[in-house]
């Protein structure tokens, strides 16, 4: 259950503060988005939405979802607005970038909660400035694509679970299938919920049931099959129903054997179907189809180029751990202090730890879930905006290691205020750049691209850095054909061969090293002819 907080003047000043961060971070998110160019995904994002929203969801590609419907929604309204400023203000891009911006506001707000209602105030606010400082975060909610939407509904849908696995309430019941079925539009991620939320549900029940009926096994078996039951049934009819409305009804009940599938696993279930083949499928079309879709681009890596790490470049096949490697990269050195210090702390307390199975449970095993799928199953490794997903039930979690606030040594909290201090500074440091944020691990913003590449660094976002760069000095050549002196800037995932063939820019890659860059992503270089002349007569490269 929530704990009651302090007399009503005191949660007053609680939920100001809360606020006024999170007024900060959506203005801040605002104003880095000035002069973002369109990243490579958004125009497809928005025109599955306006397809949404003129009652079309037949699909163009895999994983685009209705959720995206939302962005386009003022651009849509202000059509039916007479020409003027008001139309011209709502029919802005900027404007559609603005939507993810208040819903990953709305995720935030609900960190500050869920971790002051398990740990207090100090730690609801701790949780609150990881979530608003994570560069990460502020990058893609400045974006019109799904992976901010499935993060945050990812974390309502847990928190309703622990609302509802302390609670009993059918209510908070009804509540938590009805927000896991609206996941189910965000992106396929949301997926692998429903039957991780009846594992969890299960686990609480057991436990709580055998500590109150130490000897009644029979009782707890009975009472946690009947609850599983009927949050079972709930959530499954929600996540149907709410796909379908998603989906716009697009010919759900369709016969399995009807698709055309594109994915080895579904066309061998299809195969060996035989009369099951028969069976209508509740879910629309598109939804079926785009997770087909999805199946086949990440078992073949189909339309992702090659997937590049620490200098290795794969084809369509991903890394072992490649998301530890990028966390360890992209979250801010004082963010992974803060968790690593939480973690140890909740497993070296036992008293902490008797709480895992109330409340802990609904935050750990999807983050726990996630971690292991991704690093070790996942092959589509194109950035770190797949795993953004865990960040903010981390931050929850976190928030504990400021449990008891009060109690701190004045060497505690003047270490935890240099760390604030040090992660604000690295994370303004950045501005307005977000997507292409490093910690001080990779000291030199320079050599970037010699660890990750692709949405990790660039995903077209400066483009319009690059065309000011490239107008000011025409001396500037970008990308040339042939090898050549003089000033190059080049894309790092071009250089890499990430998007093109590795061997293009071998020459500009293996033998120097960019003096600058433009917008953090473009690598500028200065090649002189003595230098381009020294390397011709070693290496038989030039024509």
């Amino acid at each position: 259950m929530e704990p009651k907080f302090g007399n009503t003047s005191s949660n007053r000043f609680q939920n100001l503060t809360a606020l006024g961060i999170i007024l900060f971070f959506i203005v801040f998110s605002v104003l880095s988005v000035q002069g973002m160019s369109l990243t490579a995904d958004e125009p497809d994002h928005y025109k599955y939405g306006t397809r949404i929203l003129s009652l079309n969801s037949t699909r163009f590609d895999d994983s685009k979802m209705p959720i995206t419907a939302l962005n386009v929604l003022p651009a849509k309204l202000a059509s039916k607005l007479p020409i003027g400023p008001l139309r011209a203000f709502l029919e802005q891009f900027i404007i559609a970038r603005f939507v993810t911006i208040i819903f990953s506001s709305l995720t935030a707000l609900l960190v500050f909660h869920w971790s002051r209602s398990l740990y207090g105030f100090a730690s609801g606010l701790a949780a609150l400035v990881l979530y608003v400082f994570d560069p990460n975060i502020i990058a893609h909610s400045q974006l019109v694509t799904t992976d901010i939407y499935v993060t945050g509904m990812v974390t309502f849908s847990c928190y309703w679970l622990w609302k509802y696995a302390n609670s009993g309430r059918f209510r908070d019941g009804l509540i938590c299938a009805l927000v896991l079925g609206f996941s189910q539009i965000t992106k396929y991620t949301a997926l692998v919920l429903v039957p991780l939320f009846l594992i969890m549900l299960s686990v609480h029940d057991w436990f709580v049931l055998t500590r109150n009926h130490p000897k009644q096994t029979g009782f707890a078996v009975g009472k946690v099959a009947n609850r599983i039951f009927i949050f079972g049934a709930l959530a499954i009819g929600s996540c149907i129903v709410l796909i379908n409305i998603g989906f716009l009804f697009n010919q759900p009940f369709k016969a399995f054997k009807d698709y055309r599938f594109q994915s080895k696993l579904f066309n061998s279930l299809q195969s060996e179907a035989g009369n099951l083949g028969n069976i209508p499928v509740p879910t629309p079309y598109p939804y079926l189809q785009g997770l087909d879709r999805i199946i086949f681009r990440e078992s073949t890596g189909f339309g992702y180029g090659n997937i590049y790490l620490l200098g290795q470049l794969k084809d369509g096949e991903g890394f072992k751990g490649y998301y530890f490697v990028a966390s360890l990269l992209k979250v801010p050195i004082a963010t992974q202090l803060v968790l690593i210090g939480a973690l140890v702390i909740y497993f070296l307390n036992k008293q902490r730890r008797k709480s895992f199975f109330i409340n802990e449970i609904f935050l750990l095993v999807p983050v726990l879930f996630f971690a292991i799928y991704f690093n070790f199953f996942y092959n589509a490794q194109i950035g770190i905006r797949f795993y953004l997903v865990i960040f903010p039930m981390l931050y929850v979690f976190s928030g504990g290691l400021f449990q008891n606030w009060e109690k701190f040594s004045a060497s505690s909290k003047a270490v935890i205020l240099i760390l604030t201090l040090y992660l604000v500074s690295s994370v303004l440091s950045y501005y307005p750049q977000y997507l292409a944020y490093f910690n001080e691990l990779v000291w030199d913003r320079k050599t970037a691209y010699k660890y990750l590449s692709d949405s990790n660094l660039n995903w077209g976002q400066g483009k319009y850095y690059l065309q000011d760069y490239l107008s000011k000095h025409p001396e500037a050549d970008y990308e040339p054909e042939k090898i050549e002196s003089g000033q190059i800037v080049a894309s790092p995932d071009d250089l890499l061969g990430v998007t093109d063939d590795p061997q293009k820019f071998a020459w500009l890659r293996e033998n120097f090293e960019p003096v600058g860059t433009v917008a953090s992503v473009y690598l500028i270089y200065d090649i002189s002819p003595q230098d381009l002349e020294q390397l011709c007569k070693t290496k038989s490269i030039c024509p």
